[in-house]
């Protein structure tokens, strides 16, 4: 039978619940940081037939390590103890909710009350205690990450643009002043934090705070911090916890770098490399040329060699970067740049001597001209112009209003960055790229009787007439013109 009714009180302590009518609730462990205070959250229940020995006068005690009469440290009613403080909640309540200050390492053990009122009611409730750990700084905060509102492990992966919320949380210690909770990150993001204070499952005041935002690439391997900040007296004493965000997300950033550069020498080699950011990391490069206002697949690898250039490399390359969370591009310009080169000399001789020369290089050459060796410019009886005919080519005109000789000639001479190319003309002789329409006239001469005379057998109704005309600047041959005039 003795055995059976200790069963059943140690059920009933293990509980915690009422037990004959005395009963307290406690938390199980309280931590305290040295050198200010602690409070101990206390409710206690006693018999019915004591509640009229329940009152104002009533006091309580606490006692450490123990619960014999020497073990008490604290009576709401005697100062002279060793430990200070006071019973902030009313006794006659049954509220025994108890502050201790200037927490030294003596206040660490474990803590029994005990209620004294008028007359027989004194009672040690010997079934729960309070153990109180006293610390020289504040433990870590707690760190969680929630992802679309569920919790997820703190190194999980998430994907961009998941709602994130990352919450940092501590139990309030006593303190001169209520202690903060502050974010902060490695890449000083501007962060938009919220803190509020609730009750634990202990009935312990903690304080959290929320980091709300929509994840994005660029919080991709920052670190978080969370900081608890308790001002003890006169010192500040602080403790931190971090976690370190790692986000998934499609290519982003890609960029071409060319090597030697994007603007290469005709025969040189060039290397176009292709580089992207994306988690997890790029797995495919696939290269393409604009042709005809539309890519074509070139090859795939991150780069793309052309051992030997010409210039029909010239153009347009994209790089498309590619994970399993989506694709990426970006575009170069390559510039095949090559020596000048005259495409076209040609002259016409009238009254004025005109001639065009056609260059072609790249970088865009530019013409000049030389008459008998020495340089022509703009004058009087000379007038230079220009045409630009695309980013590569340019055609020069020069009109010589001027006696020459047999002996001169006019010399055209284009030149780029990286070489000069020249032809000659001797401007009053045949070439095989000029028609000195000077040699025609004689044939003309004799033509134009047998023409004349043609004309007025056939139409003798008629009137007409014969004309001799000097061609356009560029023709080849004078054109002999007939009119017929109506009567």
């Amino acid at each position: 039978m003795k055995t059976k009714e200790q069963i059943v009180i140690f059920i009933c302590l293990l509980q915690g619940v009422w037990c004959g009518g005395w009963s307290i609730s406690l938390p199980e462990k309280i931590e305290a940081l040295s050198g200010s205070c602690v409070i101990i959250n206390c409710r206690f229940e006693i018999d019915n037939k004591y509640d009229k020995d329940l009152t104002d006068s009533a006091a309580g005690v606490w006692l450490k390590d123990g619960t014999k009469d020497n073990n008490i440290v604290f009576n709401s009613t005697d100062s002279k103890l060793s430990f200070k403080g006071e019973i902030t909640g009313k006794l006659k309540d049954k509220d025994c909710t108890t502050i201790f200050n200037d927490v030294t390492s003596n206040h660490g053990g474990t803590f029994y009350f005990r209620i004294e009122g008028n007359g027989p009611l004194k009672y040690i409730y010997h079934q729960k205690s309070v153990s109180i750990d006293v610390i020289d700084s504040p433990s870590n905060p707690t760190v969680q990450m929630f992802k679309d509102q569920m919790e997820v492990k703190v190194h999980e992966e998430v994907l961009e643009r998941s709602s994130m919320c990352l919450r940092c949380s501590a139990k309030t210690l006593c303190s001169s002043s209520p202690p903060t909770l502050t974010w902060s990150s490695t890449d000083r993001l501007h962060l938009n934090e919220n803190s509020r204070l609730q009750l634990d499952q202990q009935n312990q005041t903690e304080i959290i705070s929320d980091l709300n935002f929509t994840a994005t690439h660029l919080q991709h391997g920052v670190t978080f911090i969370c900081t608890i900040t308790y001002q003890i007296q006169q010192r500040i004493t602080t403790a931190q916890n971090i976690i370190t965000l790692r986000v998934q997300y499609a290519p982003k950033n890609t960029s071409v770098s060319v090597f030697p550069s994007n603007s290469v020498l005709e025969g040189n080699s060039v290397t176009l490399i292709c580089s992207s950011d994306g988690n997890p990391a790029v797995f495919n490069y696939t290269w393409y040329r604009e042709n005809r206002g539309h890519p074509k697949e070139v090859q795939t690898g991150y780069n793309l060699t052309f051992n030997v250039t010409d210039r029909t490399h010239t153009g347009r390359y994209y790089c498309q970067t590619k994970n399993q969370h989506g694709t990426h591009n970006t575009s170069v310009l390559l510039d095949i740049q090559y020596a000048p080169k005259i495409s076209l000399f040609s002259c016409n001789r009238t009254d004025v001597t005109v001639c065009l020369c056609e260059a072609h290089g790249n970088p865009s050459p530019k013409v000049e001209w030389f008459l008998s060796g020495r340089p022509v410019s703009n004058s009087t009886n000379t007038f230079i112009s220009e045409e630009r005919l695309n980013s590569t080519d340019l055609r020069s005109f020069i009109s010589l209003h001027q006696s020459l000789t047999h002996t001169d000639t006019l010399q055209c001479v284009t030149i780029n960055t990286y070489s000069t190319a020249s032809e000659k003309i001797q401007v009053l002789h045949c070439s095989h790229k000029t028609n000195c329409q000077q040699t025609l006239i004689p044939l003309l001469i004799i033509l134009t009787p047998i023409l004349i005379l043609y004309a007025l057998t056939v139409h003798n109704d008629a009137g007409t007439y014969a004309s001799l005309q000097p061609s356009a600047l560029m023709s080849e041959y004078e054109t002999l013109k007939l009119r017929k005039v109506t009567q």
